[in-house]
């Protein structure tokens, strides 16, 4: 019982920044949040932010195409504008639960990828697409197209493909992370990443003073 006793007192005097020795403290409400935390069909509505969609999207050039990537993850979307954000929010939903099915992951890391055609006859290869977070690069687990004709992997000039991409593994969007597609890299994920959560505490003050 002593050696308990004075376990307990030194663990209580290291703990400083805790109160006595109870819980530290929580997150604030516009905290980052933790990889995976938040299911897509969890977002708040009440948590309207002003940002675009070209504001919390990767986008880079890859030769004859332009990509667009754009997490569905439910605290992105909640930084973004309201009509944004609903739109966004009805594409996970109308994918997700076949694309969780398919990949056999509870929540995979759902993105909305779009590949825009520089030239007439542009190719697009939709599995090179891959992301590289905290050191480790993903495949697709699974893909699900949005537009007519993306089986045919080819774009007319100026036109769009899109589809609803699932990734299976380790994707953490509150970290650096860098999109890449046959030899091309962007990792510009980071300052985005700066954007919305500067958002998202933007929100959580406003929310304070209602």
């Amino acid at each position: 019982m002593r050696l308990e006793r004075a376990v307990h007192a030194s663990l209580c005097s290291l703990a400083v920044t805790w109160v006595g020795c109870g819980p530290p403290p929580m997150p604030a409400e516009g905290a980052r949040p933790a990889p995976g935390m938040r299911s897509v069909e969890e977002v708040d509505r009440e948590r309207s932010g002003s940002l675009r969609q070209d504001q919390i999207s990767v986008r880079m050039a890859a030769g004859e195409l332009l990509i667009e990537v754009t997490p569905l993850a439910a605290w992105v979307l909640e930084a973004a504008a309201p009509d944004t954000r609903d739109r966004l929010l009805r594409i996970a939903e109308a994918h997700g639960p076949e694309l969780a099915r398919r990949t056999g992951a509870a929540e995979p890391a759902l993105f909305l990828v779009s590949f825009t055609s520089r030239q007439p006859g542009a190719e697009f290869q939709p599995d090179d697409l891959h992301l590289v977070s905290r050191g480790l690069r993903e495949r697709p687990a699974a893909i699900r197209a949005i537009t007519p004709g993306w089986g045919s992997h080819r774009l007319e000039q100026q036109a769009t493909a899109q589809a609803v991409y699932a990734y299976a593994g380790g994707v953490d969007l509150t970290r650096e992370m860098t999109v890449a597609y046959q030899g091309a890299e962007d990792s510009s994920w980071s300052s985005r990443l700066a954007v919305i959560e500067a958002e998202r505490a933007r929100i959580a003050r406003r929310r304070s003073l209602e």
